[in-house]
């Protein structure tokens, strides 16, 4: 059911990531953009940047059950979930290449990844982390994820089943978070239910973290902003 589908979509992060991200001629292209830094500092490229985290680095910074609010376990099924992305529009192929990397997202030098389930209709929490050498890769890939989101409308997850789900997408309307981000909803009726996936992807430095938040019915934006802020400040606080 839901999980099927947001799974593929979230395991590379657009964001993720995403993991889930694409965007509606009816939302504004604000809405998918990067936000600016939260405080000041270097621009990408103009300072050394520290030594890319390694897996082990990124595992300690990572959510868990106990990091979310009450009632979250983790999803030993999800890793089963992973369906295929396909697009016939040109726009939407980068993503569907990113949405089909396995978590790995091209240039990431490590990656980590976690899931939680509150039930068997959801909500589902998919996260990850992955480290880049530098800024400047991790923000070119967020920037990618973002322009997408101004031309690409439809994607379509086929399971190991061999069913399919088509998903709408556009822009989700997201607080700043992060040096940089960029939010999308991603909607389709699955057996009948509608189904919503939230995927926010966001940069801290230069590491990439994305949280998919996935639901039957409307996804609680509320839940998707607080498992972020518990994201990012885990990673900063590392």
């Amino acid at each position: 059911m839901a999980r099927a589908g947001s799974l593929a979509l979230a395991s590379a992060f657009a964001l993720t990531l995403g993991t889930a991200a694409c965007g509606s001629s009816q939302s504004s292209p604000d809405h998918t953009t990067p936000h600016p830094p939260t405080a000041a500092g270097p621009a990408p490229g103009t300072t050394p940047a520290p030594s890319a985290l390694s897996e082990s680095d990124l595992k300690a910074r990572l959510l868990t059950a106990a990091d979310l609010p009450a009632g979250f376990t983790p999803d030993a099924t999800a890793t089963e979930a992973n369906g295929h992305i396909t697009t016939a529009d040109t726009h939407c192929q980068p993503l569907a290449t990113l949405m089909n990397s396995d978590g790995a997202p091209p240039g990431a030098t490590a990656t980590a990844e976690a899931s939680f389930t509150r039930s068997e209709l959801g909500p589902d929490i998919a996260t990850g982390l992955a480290a880049f050498p530098a800024v400047e890769p991790a923000q070119n890939l967020l920037n990618t994820v973002s322009a997408a989101t101004k031309s690409c409308t439809t994607l379509t997850e086929t399971d190991k089943d061999g069913t399919s789900y088509d998903f709408a997408v556009a822009p989700l309307n997201f607080p700043p978070t992060g040096d940089a981000a960029t939010a999308t909803r991603m909607s389709a009726d699955i057996g009948g239910y509608p189904a919503q996936v939230d995927i926010v992807l966001t940069r801290i430095g230069s590491t990439l973290l994305y949280v998919a938040d996935t639901g039957l019915g409307d996804a609680d934006v509320g839940l998707t902003e607080d498992v972020v802020q518990r994201a990012v400040a885990k990673v900063r606080a590392a």
